[in-house]
Parts: C-alpha cells; sequence; structure tokens
C-alpha cells in the first residue's frame, strides 16, 4: 500500500513545473513547459560552444 501511494505521488510530480517569478511568487502547472521556453536554454547552451577540461587542471 505504501509502495502504491509512493509511487502515485513521483508520477503525479513528474508532470509538473514551478515558475519562480521575479516579486518571488510562485506558480505551478502541470504538464510540459512551452517549447518555446525550452528552446531558449537549449540556445543559450549552444551559442556558449564546448567548454573541455583536462584532468587534474583547475579552471579559475
Amino acid at each position: 500500500m505504501l509502495r502504491i501511494a509512493a509511487l502515485s505521488c513521483f508520477i503525479l510530480l513528474a508532470g509538473c513545473t514551478t515558475y519562480t517569478y521575479d516579486d518571488g511568487s510562485r506558480e505551478t502547472l502541470w504538464g510540459i513547459p512551452a517549447e518555446e521556453e525550452t528552446r531558449r536554454y537549449e540556445d543559450d547552451r549552444q551559442a556558449e560552444g564546448v567548454r573541455y577540461r583536462e584532468p587534474g587542471r583547475v579552471d579559475e
């Protein structure tokens, strides 16, 4: 019974997105974020390019 309840909670929370606004208020929405919202972050990451690290070397 406990497993079913825990699994149900996980499934319900897996489909929600929480937005935090500039004034500190939060809003939780069900479903996946809009495509424009996710694409903005993907474009930022692609614009940064690929960064490689050498093992044992600390970047400043």
